[in-house]
């Protein structure tokens, strides 16, 4: 067995082990040794803060806090922040008028640095003991605050995530992969919390221990992930409660929801920088589900331009020839998917799968080459929904 038959083995079990290996494994692990989160309501419910990072948001922003007001959590111990990022909007106008109105609603206005910089202002001025991180366009169910809280019961708890739902009203297209997509990743977060730590929080809806908080680096940009993975390098569990929903509308179109996804594929590699302790071995199941669930998904795309070279090359024996033509007609069936978004045709699952397959492998490819190249900025612009 030659160089490249070995090579072309070895990329195929790596990437069917990414995205079909891993969830057998937790799925079993997980009903071996998993511990259900049996949680109680605190005799004394903590003081939360609610922090909304927020540019321009001035179409939602009073919807958001009007949601956030309603929650069912002691109101004396609640208080909603608005971190604005440099809003050049209406923004602050309506924080400023509902905050007039309302004692714990609180406008924090800040030059235009990012999401990651505003992050650390914010928590410098911050006195809860937990703080519960949310974004401008999601609304939360009434529960949802008490549901994660409850997790805290537990002081060997750092951070909860909960349960955030994709809408697609408009049925769009582009919307179905990516709800599809979101099952998949919350059927992991599950798993994986019943073991005691998922792979990074989601920042529609998290919150953590205050205390466990350590200011991000200035080239930071997915925020949630590294202070999630953070304080699980702590030695605390990150737990997922599937019963604290958030609810969100999917982006209007694929152009949108694409850059978001290279944005993201961009934060994911700078992340791995910032959290170079997770990658040893020996923290035992905090550094498997790392590397199961992050590092080998984000080598995914570098994989799958590999292994189609390889077996261009080991195309001349029969067996190789099959797994070539396999390849081609998975591609030509993304590419028969992206031309159905594009004409605005039905999406069948044989399309979109493939298609958003590759769609999320070329958002990661392209966030690489913009993490290396340091061309993504940590400031962001608002993605329009539905």
């Amino acid at each position: 067995m030659d160089i490249l038959t070995i090579l072309f083995w070895v990329f195929t079990l790596l990437i069917g082990y990414s995205y079909f290996g891993y969830p057998i494994f937790l799925m079993l692990f997980s009903r071996l040794f998993g511990a259900k989160n049996n949680n109680t309501v605190p005799y004394n419910y903590p003081k939360v803060d609610i922090l909304i990072a927020a540019y321009n948001e001035d179409k939602v922003i009073k919807y958001k806090i009007e949601n956030s007001l309603k929650l069912d959590y002691p109101e004396e111990l609640m208080n909603i922040w608005i971190a604005s990022d440099g809003s050049s909007d209406n923004t602050n106008k309506i924080v400023k008028e509902i905050a007039a109105k309302e004692e714990n609603v609180h406008l924090l206005e800040y030059p235009r640095t990012g999401k990651s910089g505003v992050i650390n202002m914010a928590l410098s001025e911050l006195r809860g003991d937990i703080v519960v991180f949310s974004d401008a366009n999601t609304m939360y169910d009434s529960q949802a605050i008490k549901l994660l809280i409850n997790n805290f019961s537990n002081e060997k708890v750092g951070c909860v995530c909960g349960k955030l739902v994709y809408q697609n009203p408009d049925a769009l297209i582009s919307g179905e992969g990516e709800s599809f997509y979101w099952k998949y990743e919350t059927s992991l977060k599950i798993l994986e919390s019943k073991v005691g730590y998922i792979a990074g929080a989601n920042g529609a809806i998290y919150s953590i221990r205050r205390s466990l908080f350590e200011p991000l680096p200035a080239n930071t940009i997915n925020d949630d992930f590294t202070i999630s993975m953070r304080i699980v390098q702590k030695g605390y569990r990150s737990l997922y409660e599937e019963n604290a929903a958030a609810y969100e509308d999917v982006a209007p179109n694929m152009e949108s929801e694409f850059r978001r996804h290279v944005r993201d594929g961009a934060g994911h590699y700078i992340a791995i920088t910032h959290l170079i302790g997770l990658l040893n071995p020996l923290l035992g199941i905090k550094s498997f589900i790392y590397w199961s669930h992050r590092i080998i998904r984000w080598l995914v795309p570098f994989l799958l331009i590999c292994l189609f070279a390889i077996n261009f090359l080991l195309s001349g024996l029969n067996m190789y020839k099959m797994f070539f033509f396999i390849q081609i007609g998975f591609y030509i069936l993304a590419i028969l998917g992206f031309l159905s978004v594009i004409l605005g045709k039905r999406l069948y699952f044989f399309l979109y799968i493939p298609f958003y397959f590759c769609n999320l492998n070329l958002a990661l490819f392209l966030g690489f080459v913009k993490a290396i190249t340091n061309k993504q900025k940590p400031t962001w612009e608002r993605t329009d929904r539905t």
